[in-house]
C-alpha cells in the first residue's frame, strides 16, 4: 500500500502580517496532484494544522475545502492535531468526515481501540491500521499531584514515562487487532535529538526519547519538527516530514516536501521525499543600498529580508529597498560599538533577531559560555507559553 505524509501546515500563518493563504492553496494543490499522481491508499497528516487555536474563516475553509477534494478523488486522508491546534475544533468535523472518509483522531481514550483507524487498499486485497497519537499536552497528561510543586526534571520525567505508556499500548492494540495487517503510527511529538529546524521557537512541547518510539511497525509518521528529516535512532522506518512552506528565515535554506511511503506487512516500508515547489522561497540579502537594489530580479516570488550594511547612501535609498516587491523585513547590520565611560561593548540592530538567539547572546555576554540544550529548551518552553497567553489575552 502507498501512502502520502505531510505536516505542520500552519494555515493561517502570517508572515510580517502578509498573508500567506494563497502559498498554502498552491502547495495544496500541489499535494492532492501527487497524491493523485502516486494513487496512493491514503494521505496521513501529522498536526499543526493550523497555525493558531482560533484560525480565521479562510484557513478552515481551506482546510475542509482540501480535505474535500481527496474525498472526491477517493483518497482517505487521517489527521491527528499538534501542539498549534485546538482538538475540540478538529473534533467538530469528525462526525461529517467519517462519512466521507477523512479520519480525525483527536482525543487519546482510554479505549486505545478508537484511537486506530483501518484502512483498505485500493485493491480490497489489503488493509492497514493506523495508530494515531495526538499530541500530548503535558497540562492534560500530568495530574495535579504531578504538576503542582514538581521540578521541571521531575515532571518531564512523569510525562515521558505516559507518552512511552501510550505507544506501548497503541503497538500492542494493532498487533492484537490483525498481525497480518500493515502498521503505521501517527504522532505529534519532539524528539529530543531533533534539529525543529527553524528561526523561531519550538513550541512548549516537552522533548521524548527515540527510544519510546514503537518497535514493530512498518513505519512511523512525525509531525512537529519544520526540518525534513529521518530517525535513524528509530527502531522502526520514521520521519519528520517538516512542515510544507518555509516558515520563518531560519527556514530559508530548506527544501520543503511530502514523503511518499511504500508498505508491506512484515517488512520495513519504502520511503521517499518528493520536492513541494510553490510556496515562496525566504531570502534574507545582505549589502549596501545599492547592491540591494540591483538585486531586484531575484526577490520576484519570494518573502526578504533585507539586512543593510551602512553607507553614505543608505538613508537616501532605505525607502527604495523597503518598496522592493517581496521586501517584508528590513534592518540594519549589526555593529559593535565601545562605550568610551567604561569600555563595555554594545551591539545594534537585534529588532527582528528571534528570542532564543538574543538570549543565547545575552547568556554568553553574562556567563561567558554557551547555555546548555536544557536551559534552552526551558526558554523556549517559557517564551511560547508567554506569547500565546498574550496572543490570547
Amino acid at each position: 500500500m502507498k501512502f502520502l505524509h505531510t505536516s505542520d501546515w500552519h494555515v493561517g500563518r502570517t508572515i510580517r502580517t502578509r498573508s500567506r493563504i494563497d502559498e498554502h492553496q498552491a502547495v495544496f494543490a500541489e499535494i492532492i496532484d501527487i497524491a493523485k499522481h502516486e494513487k496512493v491508499d491514503a494521505v496521513l497528516i501529522t498536526g499543526d494544522v493550523f497555525h493558531e487555536r482560533r484560525p480565521p474563516l479562510e484557513a478552515e475553509e481551506l482546510v475542509a475545502q482540501t480535505l474535500a477534494d481527496l474525498a472526491r478523488a477517493q483518497i482517505p486522508s487521517v489527521m491527528i492535531p499538534g501542539n498549534h491546534d485546538d482538538p475540540y475544533c478538529l473534533r467538530t468535523l469528525k462526525p461529517l468526515g467519517d462519512l466521507v472518509q477523512v479520519h480525525v483522531v483527536t482525543d487519546c481514550n482510554v479505549d486505545v481501540s478508537s484511537l486506530i483507524v483501518p484502512i483498505h487498499s485500493r485493491n480490497g486485497k489489503e488493509k492497514a491500521l493506523i495508530g494515531c497519537l495526538p499530541y500530548l499536552s503535558p497540562h492534560s497528561v500530568l495530574t495535579a499531584a504531578e504538576g503542582v510543586g514538581a521540578s521541571e526534571d521531575v515532571r518531564l520525567t512523569t510525562y515521558q514515562s505516559k507518552v512511552q505508556d501510550y505507544f506501548r499500548a497503541l503497538e500492542n492494540e494493532m498487533q492484537r487487532t490483525d498481525r497480518n495487517a500493515i502498521s503505521l503510527v501517527l504522532a505529534h511529538a519532539h524528539l529530543a535529538e531533533c534539529e525543529f529546524g527553524g528561526g523561531e521557537v519550538s513550541s512548549n512541547v516537552f522533548p521524548i526519547n527515540a527510544g519510546f518510539l514503537p518497535a514493530h511497525v512498518q513505519y512511523i509518521a512525525l509531525g512537529h519538527m519544520h526540518r525534513p528529516q529521518a530517525i535513524p535512532s528509530a527502531s522502526s522506518q520514521a520521519r519528520y516530514a517538516g512542515s510544507i512552506l518555509q516558515m520563518d528565515f531560519g527556514e530559508r535554506d530548506q527544501k520543503k516536501s511530502v514523503c511518499l511511503i511504500e508498505a508491506r506487512p512484515g517488512k520495513p516500508a519504502s520511503v521517499t521525499t518528493i520536492d513541494l515547489n510553490k510556496g515562496k522561497w525566504l531570502l534574507r540579502r545582505l549589502g549596501p543600498a545599492e547592491e540591494i537594489l540591483a538585486q531586484a530580479e531575484d526577490f520576484v516570488d519570494a518573502w526578504v529580508e533585507v539586512v543593510l550594511q551602512p553607507d553614505k547612501r543608505t538613508l537616501e535609498l532605505k525607502e527604495h529597498v523597503l518598496a522592493l516587491p517581496g521586501v517584508i523585513a528590513l534592518r540594519f547590520e549589526e555593529i559593535e560599538t565601545k562605550n568610551g565611560e567604561n569600555g563595555k561593548t554594545w551591539k545594534w540592530g537585534n529588532r527582528d533577531r528571534p528570542a532564543r538567539e538574543l538570549f543565547t547572546d545575552y547568556y554568553r555576554n553574562k556567563r561567558k559560555n554557551d547555555p546548555d540544550p536544557q536551559l534552552l529548551a526551558l526558554f523556549d518552553r517559557l517564551y511560547q507559553e508567554e506569547s500565546t497567553a498574550k496572543d490570547e489575552g
